[in-house]
C-alpha cells in the first residue's frame, strides 16, 4: 500500500473527514493556502492511498466537489492512521493556533523558535509573530512573560506558582480541542476505563501528559480520599489529578516550587498536610521521583481548596453547623442576612442554606487566601440567566474582605449564586400579593377571592388600606394590587377595577410573570437629600472608549476632581479588576475600589457608544462605585436598587438609548424624560 507523500495530504484527509458535505478543490486550497494545482496533485496521491479499500473511497465529482464515502469503522481507522502519522493537523482559526502555541511554550522545557512554530502550523513567521502578541496578553494575566532571544528562541518566564496557575487554566481551555472532541464522538474508539473522572477530563489530561500514568494518580487520590473527613466533588477530584500531574512534570523538569517557611509552618499544622505527605510518598514510589517539602505544601493547599460534596440530610443540618469554624459560620450568617435584605426575602429559617454556605465557604476561603483558581463551568449561564441573583451575591464581596481580608473572584460569586438560587426555589413559589382597596371589607374580600380563583400562581397575603399599607413588612409580599390610584415605592404595583374583569386578570398575570423584571428602584437611595449617590455631573452618555482601563480612569478622574475620592482610588479599582472581573451580565460592569479612599459615597456612570471587552464580556454600561461599604445600610440600599435594575432589560435599554446625562438621571429617578 502506498503511503501519503507529505504532511499536507494528511491535512486534506482530515478536512474531508470533518466535512459533512462535498468540498471544492478551491475551498481546500484556500484552507491550506496553496494553489488548486497543488491540491489536485495531492488528491492523486490520496486516491492511491485509498486503493487498499481499508478506509473507504475518495469521490471526486466535477462542479460538485470532493468527499469521502466511509462508514463509522472506516472513519475510526482513518483517524487512527492520522494520529500514528504524528503530523500536527493545522488549526483553521487564529484562536486554535494561539492555543497550540501557548501549549507548546508552556509545556516545553526548552526555547522554541518562531520558525519551528511556523513550520508546525504551516503558516508564515509574520502570522506567528501576530499570534504571539495575543499569547503574551493571555500570559500577562498570570504575571508571566515571553522571553525572546535572537537565534535562541522563545520561552515563558515568571514565578513557578504563576506558571502552574496558567498551566491549570490551559488544561480547561484544551477541553475544546478538536482532536479530543473527535475522540469523544467516536464511542468505539474510546479506551474503556473504570474512572472516577469523566471521559472528557480523562482524555484532555492524558493528551497533555501522555508520559504520565494518569490512572496511577487517580488510584492514589482515591485511596487518600478515604483518609479525609469529606468527599471531593468529581470536578475537584479531576482538578487535583491535573495539579498533581503538573507537579510531577515540573519536578521531572527540575522546576521546583517555592513556599515561604512561615506559610509552610502554618500548613504543616493542618490535617490536610498529613494527607498531602501520604500522597507525596505514594507519588515518589510510583513515579520514581523525589517530592520536595514545598511541593507537599502545595499539594496541601489544593486539598484545602478542593470543592467538597455538600450533600446532607435535613436532620444533619445542626450537626454540620456545630462542627463549622465560628468565623466561617459568622460569615455565612452575615451573607444570608445581607442577601435577604437585598432581595427582600427572609432566608433566616432556611438552615439548609446556612449549612450549605458554611460547608462551601471553608475551602472557598482557602482558595482565595492562597490564590488557587477554581473554574466555575456554570458562570456564564448564571450571569446571563440569573443576573439579579448574581448581583446580590456579588454584594457579599465586602464581607469576605471584612472577615478574612481576601478579594473574592467572580467564579466564587457564581458558586454562591447557586446556593442562593436553590434557597429561592425552596421558598413558596407563588407570587405573594397585598390588595389595597378603599371600598368596604366585603368588596375587598370579593376582589381577593376572584383574583386567587382566576390566577393559580397568586397568593393574597393581606388586604389593607392606603393608610395601613406601611405597617406590612415588605418582605412578606412581592407585588401590590390596588383598586385605587396608588404607587408603592419598592414593589411592583398594578391597578385594577373593583369588578376584576378579564383585562384586569391579564394585567395581573403579566406582572406575576415578570415580577422580577418589574421591580422598581428603591427611591430612598437616590432621592435622600442627605445621601444622594447619583449625581448628574457624574453621568456620561455615549462615551467613546476603547478599553475598560480608559473608562475606569476617565470616570475615576471625575470622582477625584470633584472630591468624592482620593487619587489612589483609581489604582485600587484597576488592581481589583486584575483579580476578578466586575462584569455582571447584560452588558453591565460595576468596578469599585478600596472604600477607605472614599470621602463621599457616590456612583459615576457611563454609557458607551460601542461595547468594549471586559474580561471576555461585552459591556456598554459602567457603574463606577465609590461606596462606603463598611456601612451595611449603604450596601443594602444600593444593591437592592441595583438588583431591580439588572433584571429589568427595559430600564437597561432605556439607559443605553438615553442621549444625555439628564435623561439617564431621570431614568434613575423613575421620572419620564
Amino acid at each position: 500500500m502506498n503511503d501519503v507523500p507529505n504532511s499536507r495530504c494528511w491535512e486534506i484527509i482530515n478536512i474531508l473527514l470533518n466535512e459533512v458535505e462535498p468540498i471544492t478543490i478551491n475551498n481546500i486550497a484556500k484552507k491550506l493556502d496553496v494553489s488548486n494545482k497543488t491540491i489536485r496533485n495531492d488528491l492523486k496521491h490520496i486516491e492511491e492511498y485509498f486503493e487498499c479499500g481499508k478506509y473507504g473511497k475518495l469521490i471526486k465529482k466535477p462542479r460538485v466537489g470532493v468527499w469521502l464515502e466511509a462508514n463509522q469503522e472506516e472513519r475510526i481507522l482513518l483517524r487512527e492512521a492520522i494520529s500514528k502519522s504524528k503530523v500536527y493537523i493545522q488549526p483553521y482559526s487564529s484562536e486554535e493556533r494561539q492555543l497550540y502555541i501557548t501549549k507548546r511554550l508552556l509545556l516545553s522545557n526548552e526555547s522554541i523558535t518562531m520558525q519551528l512554530l511556523a513550520d508546525e502550523l504551516y503558516v508564515s513567521r509574520v502570522t506567528i509573530y501576530k499570534d504571539l502578541e495575543e499569547v503574551e496578553k493571555w500570559l500577562e494575566k498570570y504575571n508571566l512573560k515571553l522571553l525572546r532571544k535572537q537565534n535562541y528562541g522563545i520561552e515563558v518566564v515568571g514565578d513557578e506558582k504563576n506558571w502552574r496557575k496558567a498551566a491549570a487554566d490551559l488544561l480547561v481551555l484544551l477541553k475544546n480541542d478538536e482532536e479530543i472532541k473527535n475522540i469523544l464522538q467516536n464511542q468505539d474508539n474510546f479506551e474503556k476505563v473504570d474512572s472516577r473522572i469523566s471521559r472528557e477530563d480523562y482524555e484532555y489530561i492524558k493528551k497533555v501528559f501522555s508520559d504520565i500514568d494518569i490512572r496511577k494518580i487517580e488510584d492514589i487520590l482515591s485511596e487518600a480520599e478515604k483518609k479525609m473527613e469529606f468527599l471531593l466533588t468529581d470536578e475537584a477530584f479531576a482538578g487535583l489529578i491535573a495539579h498533581i500531574a503538573i507537579g510531577i512534570k515540573r519536578i521531572k523538569q527540575n522546576k521546583d516550587i517555592d513556599m515561604e517557611s512561615k506559610q509552610l509552618s502554618v500548613i504543616k499544622e493542618k490535617k490536610e498536610y498529613e494527607i498531602a505527605a501520604w500522597i507525596a510518598k505514594k507519588i515518589e514510589k510510583e513515579f520514581d521521583i523525589e517530592v520536595p517539602e514545598p511541593e507537599v505544601g502545595y499539594i496541601s493547599l489544593h486539598v484545602l481548596g478542593a470543592k467538597i460534596k455538600e450533600n446532607f440530610h435535613s436532620n444533619e443540618v445542626n450537626d454540620v453547623l456545630k462542627n463549622v469554624d465560628s468565623n466561617i459560620l459568622e460569615l455565612a450568617k452575615e451573607i444570608v442576612e445581607l442577601i435577604g435584605n437585598i432581595l427582600s426575602v427572609d432566608f433566616t429559617k432556611d438552615k439548609k442554606l446556612l449549612a450549605g454556605l458554611a460547608l462551601h465557604l471553608r475551602p472557598a476561603i482557602n482558595r482565595l487566601k492562597y490564590g488557587l483558581s477554581l473554574r466555575n463551568p456554570l458562570l456564564d449561564d448564571i450571569k446571563n440567566n440569573y443576573p439579579s441573583v448574581f448581583g446580590a451575591a456579588w454584594a457579599t464581596s465586602v464581607l469576605f474582605e471584612k472577615f478574612f481580608g481576601v478579594k473574592v473572584t467572580e467564579e466564587e460569586i457564581g458558586y454562591l449564586s447557586i446556593h442562593i438560587g436553590a434557597a429561592l426555589e425552596r421558598l413558596n413559589k407563588k407570587t405573594r400579593a397585598i390588595v389595597v382597596c378603599s371600598s368596604g371589607i366585603g368588596t375587598a374580600q370579593l376582589v381577593a377571592v376572584r383574583l386567587e380563583k382566576e390566577i393559580h400562581g397568586l397568593e393574597i397575603v393581606d388586604i389593607t388600606s392606603v393608610h395601613e399599607v406601611d405597617k406590612i413588612n415588605p418582605k412578606d409580599f412581592d407585588i401590590v394590587i390596588t383598586t385605587i390610584p396608588f404607587k408603592y415605592t419598592s414593589k411592583p404595583t398594578v391597578q385594577i377595577s373593583v369588578f376584576v374583569n378579564a383585562n384586569d386578570i391579564e394585567r395581573v398575570k403579566k406582572y406575576i410573570k415578570n415580577v422580577e423584571n418589574t421591580r422598581k428602584f428603591d427611591k430612598e437611595i437616590i432621592e435622600s437629600k442627605e445621601n444622594s449617590l447619583f449625581n448628574q455631573e457624574l453621568i456620561f452618555s455615549k462615551m467613546n472608549a476603547s478599553s475598560r482601563e480608559e473608562v475606569i480612569n476617565r470616570l475615576g478622574d471625575e470622582l477625584v476632581n470633584k472630591g468624592f475620592v482620593e487619587k489612589g482610588y483609581i489604582e485600587t479599582v484597576l488592581d481589583r479588576e486584575k483579580v476578578t472581573s466586575t462584569a455582571v451580565g447584560k452588558g453591565v460592569a460595576i468596578p469599585h475600589g478600596n472604600e477607605k479612599l472614599v470621602h463621599r459615597p457616590s456612583i459615576a456612570i457611563a454609557t458607551l457608544n460601542e461595547p468594549i471587552d471586559w474580561s471576555g464580556e461585552k459591556v456598554d454600561i459602567v457603574f463606577l462605585l465609590a461606596l462606603g461599604f463598611e456601612a451595611s445600610n449603604e450596601i443594602r440600599k444600593f444593591f437592592k436598587s441595583f438588583y431591580s435594575m439588572l433584571d429589568n432589560v427595559d430600564i437597561l435599554n432605556t439607559i443605553r438609548d438615553s442621549k444625555t446625562s439628564e435623561q439617564i438621571y431621570e431614568v434613575l429617578l423613575e421620572r419620564k424624560s
